[in-house]
């Protein structure tokens, strides 16, 4: 890699609040750590009440800025502040608990140098790993060919990913065409904002992937104290946000093949994947039958009409007699959970 004078300057844009200190310790020195010669690392603080501001204060590191709004913002609004303050051509979001590997930023900006100029989004392969230890991989998220991709390739590919996709951590989005999807963060998605801003980024150029692990996702449950059952009609909620951004988005909804027959299809994969989760969440214990009956209701609303195995599991869990029944489902999402750590892949 050339030095700090060629090469364009990235902005690692980290926001937080309140993260446990040893999962933040780590996302910020794999962010300082990066082999890239031209990084600022941009952390932003949310008025943190815990041991974050006091760690802050022991960092001393030139290409480090601390940041921080004048008043709490949610957490979406949150992430658009943070990436506001971002100076480099080009940026990246870094989440609290998250961790990218040494040379990420590196290995992206080495494929964007000859890649087209019309290319605004690059990111790589992603290890879902155990919350608590980042060397637990639970399954890999893309697993795609590298290579260019024009928008109109990348949204199909998307559309029709099976599992669904994720891009952050190990990701790269041009600040000019930040600029122009910002409004994502305003605060219309509630989690979904990464998702969102994707899509978007699609209406202002061309994408990048690369097959390979540059960064760790640390997987939650609701046992680990960290994602609350509450969240899952707002989940609901922004995933069919997700399906109107693209019907209703001139460009993206010319993109797609097949049309309103690829939109049709991905809402219900979509409406399938959210009741699986609802499944298993019921049958783990994480969601009370009243919660799975609220996502089942957000379901119909905001994704795709109510089907027979929504239906199904409505009545499930509307009588008490299914409660015996979770023990034996306990054993099988064990087993399901055990060939998804083996094959490395989401189902």
């Amino acid at each position: 890699m050339k030095d700090e004078a060629t090469v364009p300057l990235v902005s690692i844009v980290i926001p937080v609040y309140n993260q446990r200190l040893n999962f933040f310790r780590e996302a910020v020195n794999s962010a300082l750590q990066q082999t890239y010669p031209n990084v600022e690392v941009i952390v932003s603080n949310n008025h943190s009440t815990n041991e974050v501001p006091d760690y802050l204060d022991t960092l001393h590191d030139n290409r480090l800025r601390v940041v921080k709004p004048d008043s709490f913002l949610p957490m979406v609004q949150h992430f658009q502040f943070a990436a506001d303050q971002a100076q480099g051509d080009w940026i990246m979001f870094l989440c609290s608990d998250d961790w990218i590997y040494p040379d990420c930023v590196e290995t992206l900006i080495s494929h964007l140098i000859t890649a087209p100029e019309s290319v605004v989004v690059a990111y790589g392969e992603i290890e879902s790993v155990e919350h608590q230890d980042l060397q637990n991989v639970k399954f890999y998220y893309n697993r795609r060919k590298t290579g260019f991709r024009t928008a109109a390739e990348s949204i199909n590919e998307l559309v029709h990913a099976r599992p669904f996709i994720m891009w952050m951590p190990g990701d790269l989005f041009r600040r000019s065409a930040y600029q122009q999807v910002r409004a994502m963060l305003s605060g219309e998605f509630t989690y979904a904002f990464d998702l969102a801003m994707l899509f978007k980024l699609h209406e202002f150029g061309d994408l990048f992937y690369v097959n390979k692990p540059l960064g760790k996702f640390r997987f939650w449950t609701v046992k680990d104290g960290k994602v609350t059952n509450d969240r899952f009609a707002d989940f609901i909620g922004d995933t069919g946000k997700l399906c109107r951004l693209i019907e209703q988005s001139p460009k993206l909804s010319t993109y797609l093949a097949n049309g309103t027959t690829d939109m049709k299809a991905w809402r219900q994969y979509q409406a399938q994947r959210w009741l699986l989760g609802l499944l298993v969440g019921y049958i783990s214990g994480d969601i009370d039958a009243e919660k799975c009956k609220i996502g089942i209701n957000a379901l119909s609303e905001h994704i795709s009409s109510r089907t027979t195995f929504s239906a199904l599991l409505a009545w499930t869990v509307s009588r008490p007699q299914s409660l015996v029944l979770r023990p034996a489902l306990r054993g099988m999402h064990s087993f399901y959970s055990y060939l998804q750590s083996k094959v490395k892949i989401p189902f």
